[in-house]
């Protein structure tokens, strides 16, 4: 009898049938489910290694979606600007009013010369070449010798626009300044977001690296849970791998989740609630570890741990929150490079870029967001720039989830040199667990377009 495919399953237990037997029920988005098998076989080596497909994605890819820039707090007050850059696109990203913001092409209209470099404040952008100067909001302010130029219109002489939107206190920016609506192009998020809204949180820790692997081989490593059991070997005591839930929301939204302190499928039954109790709340302080009952239904007790060090610790409210929320990985993705994720225990964002304009490098970034304390101040944190091949460890914020993370850097640099040195052409996935990665290269197809061999 053949299998359809994308029905097999792992025998192990369905993601929704441990939310039922959770003691706080979890919020309705996470119950709910959006799998459909998509046809992607035919993904080639090409794309990942190709400087003819590296062109490619710079001429269609992005100029055309919507990328993740920065914080709101990164602009807090008018004339705070950042450049966002991404192969040779750079952005300006600028606060031009208390409720406003605007994003321009980086890129004088006289010769060219860069307007901006990195971050600041400022009233005006003015060429640092001839002095041509811009507003915030884009209008054109004058140039020296103006009476030379009675051919320069300086009402219409305005910087170019890229479109820019806000959710869930991120800045987004298109460089396609006529762009569909950020709500639209991501439509699924406010629904799936309301329980844990990341308006209310800021850049706790924020660590940066580049990596010897494309950035799609790089963005990969983080979307799907088959890999756990042999990369991550110590984890599948306490944290499910192959019965990961797997969802595609929209044409560019999907989510991974992973419970935990659910053993691997293959473990259930030999590891034991205490024990997963036990392992699970070492990461947590010390001081807030707790002896462990014999008799203990560890999602329940552990999830309460972990709202009181982490509410503690955060200096917020934590007891409403359900056990999924406290304790699973729930992780987003927004096509073509944003990973925001819900929930607490692992309060990461995701970014992944190109590395200037070698398509065998990238740049890897990992924010933690915390929620804002409650009546309380918080510092929103500057970049920390790890070496390549730097341990995570090293990096604020991640002494402990630096580990696992160094995990997957290990095998990335090799990935890439398997890609380089294959004999074959395209590469294999799984039909369930690998299906985001078969969406992401749907959606690749769609805006970059295939190519034939020569490429």
């Amino acid at each position: 009898m053949t299998t359809q495919r994308g029905a097999a399953r792992s025998s192990g237990p369905a993601y929704t049938s441990i939310l039922g037997d959770d003691r706080t029920p979890a919020p309705a988005p996470l119950r709910a489910e959006a799998y459909e098998w998509i046809d992607t076989d035919e993904i080639e080596i090409a794309r990942y290694t190709s400087r003819a497909y590296h062109e490619l994605e710079m001429r269609h890819l992005w100029p055309s979606t919507w990328q993740m820039a920065c914080r709101l707090e990164h602009l807090p007050e008018t004339g705070d600007h950042l450049v966002y850059e991404i192969g040779d696109l750079s952005i300006i990203v600028v606060r031009v009013s208390a409720t406003g913001l605007k994003a321009f092409h980086n890129s004088c209209l006289h010769r060219g010369t860069t307007l901006v470099e990195g971050r600041g404040n400022s009233a005006v952008f003015r060429c640092p070449f001839h002095g041509f100067t811009w507003s915030i909001d884009g209008t054109f302010r004058g140039m020296p010798a103006s009476w030379d130029f009675p051919h320069v219109d300086g009402p219409g002489f305005c910087l170019p626009e890229a479109a820019v939107a806000t959710w869930g206190g991120f800045v987004l920016v298109n460089p396609d300044g006529t762009a569909p609506p950020f709500d639209d192009y991501a439509a699924s998020l406010d629904e799936h977001f309301a329980p844990y809204p990341l308006d209310d949180r800021y850049v706790a820790h924020h660590a940066c690296q580049v990596v010897d692997a494309n950035w799609k081989t790089t963005q990969e490593a983080f979307m799907e849970g088959y890999h756990v059991s042999t990369t991550h070997p110590h984890t599948v005591r306490f944290a499910n791998d192959f019965d990961c839930a797997y969802d595609v929301f929209d044409p560019n939204v999907s989510r991974l989740i992973q419970p935990l302190a659910v053993p691997a499928n293959h473990l259930i039954g030999q590891v034991g609630q205490a024990e997963m109790a036990s392992v699970i709340q070492k990461m947590l302080p010390a001081q807030d570890r707790r002896e462990v009952p014999d008799e203990v239904d560890a999602r329940p007790w552990l999830a309460d741990r972990f709202r009181e060090s982490l509410g503690r610790r955060w200096r917020c409210d934590l007891s409403d929150a359900s056990e999924a929320a406290m304790l699973d990985s729930i992780q987003y993705f927004v096509f073509p490079n944003f990973f925001p994720w819900a929930g607490y225990a692992i309060p990461i964002t995701y970014r992944f870029r190109p590395w200037g304009d070698d398509p065998n490098r990238s740049l890897m970034e990992i924010m933690l967001l915390h929620p804002k304390p409650d009546g309380g101040e918080w510092e929103t944190a500057e970049p920390f720039w790890l070496e390549p091949g730097e341990s995570w460890t090293r990096a604020p914020g991640f002494e402990s989830l630096g580990m696992v993370i160094d995990q997957d850097m290990d095998n990335l640099p090799r990935v890439q040199r398997g890609l380089r040195a294959a004999r074959h052409r395209t590469i294999t996935l799984s039909d369930y667990q690998e299906i985001r990665l078969r969406h992401f290269h749907q959606r690749l197809d769609e805006v970059v377009g295939r190519h034939d061999d020569s490429v």
